[in-house]
């Protein structure tokens, strides 16, 4: 009935990336908005009530018991008991730490909690035999997802999951005062109106995590979504391309071409061009092919020019421990600072703690000046020697390496580190921590349904979490090299590479 191969998503059952007999699938995070924050009035004529409008109701109260490591407590472990209070809307968060504006209370509505259902989708989906089947299959999904779905009759979708609410106030985006007994959420956005396309003239769709609502859209869908750097990257070498070998995907997936940078860098060159202490910097930038390679000194030099280009940009009208906030999440200013960039809002390149006017131009070369400090510290005095994966690196360990009784788990150590935050082949940094790679492309998977017998696919690590196992990082070594793989699909080829057998079978009955 079922034969099916891929990877698992965390906390749901199935797989999230894979492939049956009938189709191939994958998804990205969607970041639809399923969650509204509320501004609750408690009631100051009764202990215990909060307020709708006029109206005064209970709060309803829980206890949960929650589990602290405490090593004076026996077991290292002890209880603590947390009261939860709750609206109609959901639990009180301000009652556990969340700042809020005075005399309110913030309460959370989750669409996970506020609907249930008896399927998940999962199964369905692995036991589609079309694009229309898994549509079907997806609309059951509570998860904001972007699914990319093809069968092997030749059709394609891309198709958002998740419970999306209807709202008749507010877009999501910030938190709602509640004014009277009304529900501002009624229902949700059916499966089939939810964002898609099918079979598109363009004959291919991809997801990057991008904005994937059209202008028109109706409903209130999200304010947030990933730049679209490596969407337009994307589309430059599909839409240009007849790329339809497994070996051209996959390439794709190792794409390190830097879409921002190629906006951006020539606007820095030119200011840098200007200054003859950026002479060397300058050099190095106008010889850059704009890849994130990891023996790039042109990276190493645009990514460090630019994040500090950033911080000067905002840092004086935010102040510093704000900005920082504000530029570990490269969605909120990725684009705005590329339009601002473009011309748009000039008075914010002026540092206002200073009595000159600085130009967009001063911020690039005062920016250069502290990259070329920054990165003299750490690669050394001859900038053509600097080298993008020297400053940007991933570590692999196992999350079970911060337990005393797994201290000794292996992990497959800190290697140099190729693209970006911006790039196909993804590798980001928070601006608050560079370098360090924080999240990567943790899976390469190119399926083609004309095989019967294998997909071509690797991960960072292995397929065992086992701390002993020899299958805890045996793929990680072609990862890095950004070598295909073979994952057997049919019996034969299964068969012929089994290099060892696992055999389960059920426990005889005990005798009474």
């Amino acid at each position: 009935e079922l034969r099916a191969i891929g990877g698992g998503t965390p906390g749901t059952p199935g797989l999230g990336i894979g492939r049956t007999q009938h189709i191939a699938f994958a998804a990205t995070n969607g970041y639809a908005d399923v969650v509204d924050l509320y501004l609750e009035t408690p009631d100051p004529a009764r202990e215990g009530h909060y307020l709708e409008g006029e109206k005064s109701l209970p709060f309803e109260s829980r206890e949960e018991k929650i589990r602290v490591r405490d090593p004076a407590a026996p077991g290292g472990l002890r209880e603590k008991i947390l009261v939860v209070r709750s609206t109609r809307r959901g639990p009180i968060l301000s009652d556990h730490g969340l700042a809020t504006a005075e005399n309110h209370l913030v309460s959370l509505r989750w669409s996970g909690a506020a609907r249930s259902a008896d399927e998940l989708g999962s199964r369905e989906l692995l036991l589609a035999r079309s694009v229309d089947e898994a549509r079907a299959a997806i609309a059951k999904q509570a998860v904001a997802l972007t699914h990319i779905v093809a069968d092997s009759q030749g059709n394609i979708a891309r198709v958002a999951s998740g419970w999306v609410p209807l709202r008749t106030r507010g877009d999501g985006s910030s938190p709602l005062p509640v004014l009277d007994s009304g529900d501002s959420w009624q229902g949700f956005i059916p499966g089939d109106e939810m964002p898609a396309v099918v079979n598109p003239a363009r004959q291919w769709l991809g997801s990057a995590n991008h904005r994937i609502v059209p202008a028109d859209y109706p409903y209130a869908y999200s304010t947030h979504f990933s730049h679209s750097w490596r969407y337009r990257r994307l589309r430059e070498l599909l839409d240009a391309s007849n790329a339809a070998s497994v070996q051209d995907h996959w390439e794709i997936l190792q794409d390190a071409k830097n879409s921002m940078a190629a906006r951006i860098a020539p606007l820095m060159l030119r200011a840098l061009e200007r200054d003859p202490a950026a002479a060397p910097l300058a050099r190095i930038l106008a010889d850059w092919d704009g890849v994130d390679a990891a023996d790039s000194a042109g990276a190493a030099v645009f990514q460090a020019t630019y994040r500090h280009f950033a911080r000067r940009t905002f840092e004086d009208d935010l102040g510093p421990a704000l900005t920082t906030e504000y530029l570990d999440d490269p969605y909120y200013w990725h684009e705005r600072l590329a339009q601002m960039l473009q011309g748009g809002a000039p008075g914010w390149f002026d540092d206002a703690r200073t009595p000159e006017i600085e130009t967009r131009d001063d911020l690039f070369r005062l920016a250069a000046g502290d990259a070329r400090v920054e990165l003299k510290e750490q690669l050394g005095d001859d900038p053509a020697s600097w080298r993008w994966g020297d400053l940007h690196r991933t570590t692999f360990s196992s999350p079970l390496r911060s337990h005393p009784q797994a201290s000794d788990c292996p992990n497959g150590g800190t290697h140099p580190a190729r693209g970006s935050g911006e790039t196909l082949h993804r590798s980001a940094y928070r601006a608050s921590a560079p370098y360090a790679t924080t999240f990567l492309s943790s899976m390469n998977f190119v399926a083609d349904l004309a095989d019967p017998d294998k997909v071509t696919a690797g991960i960072p690590g292995g397929v065992s979490g086992r701390c002993n196992s020899p299958h805890l990082k045996d793929q990680l070594t072609p990862w890095l090299a950004a070598e295909p793989g073979a994952w057997w699909f049919s019996d034969r080829e299964i068969h012929r590479h089994a290099v060892s057998r696992t055999l389960l079978t059920p426990e005889a009955p005990k005798e009474q």
